[in-house]
């Protein structure tokens, strides 16, 4: 692996985060801002839970999954509760363990959520021809078995 080489990839990882965020990112934060009084954070846990089953799962492991600090975390799911997008719950092994799911309610946001999204990314993707659109498509699947790679091999090193 030559310095080169890594620092070519480098630059183009950050062109393409600009490009991403530009044409893709910040629209749709603006979109869900506009939609809705949730953060993009708030939404974002709400995914995670989603797309782990909707199973409860502890506020530990929640807070690790999102990254946040476990007072942060309190106040995001405070918020999701008093709106009752989330419900808590005490672990049935462990009364100490206090776990989170997402109620009807908050599955129902994230699919209209996501109905609104995919409105706003279809029609940002039908300025591109069939043969460009594939492309794109590779492209990102090839994007995202590299960086996953990447991630496998970090947890190895650890």
């Amino acid at each position: 692996m030559t310095k080169e080489l890594v620092n070519a990839v480098g630059e183009s990882l950050i062109r393409l985060r600009f490009l991403v965020g530009r044409q893709f990112i910040k629209p749709i934060k603006e979109l869900e801002r506009d939609r809705s009084e949730l953060s993009p954070g708030h939404i974002h846990l709400m995914r995670w839970m989603y797309s782990k089953g909707n199973v409860p799962v502890s506020m530990t492991d929640l807070a690790a999954a999102a990254c946040i600090s476990k007072p942060n975390l309190t106040t995001m799911v405070d918020r999701l509760n008093g709106d009752g997008l989330v419900e808590r719950s005490a672990d049935q092994n462990d009364r100490r363990i206090v776990n989170v799911a997402l109620t009807e309610e908050g599955v129902a946001f994230l699919h209209r959520h996501k109905a609104e999204v995919m409105e706003f990314v279809e029609k940002r993707l039908s300025l591109l021809e069939d043969d460009e659109l594939i492309k794109l498509k590779e492209a990102l699947d090839d994007i995202m078995d590299v960086v996953t790679i990447i991630g496998e091999r970090q947890k190895q090193e650890k």
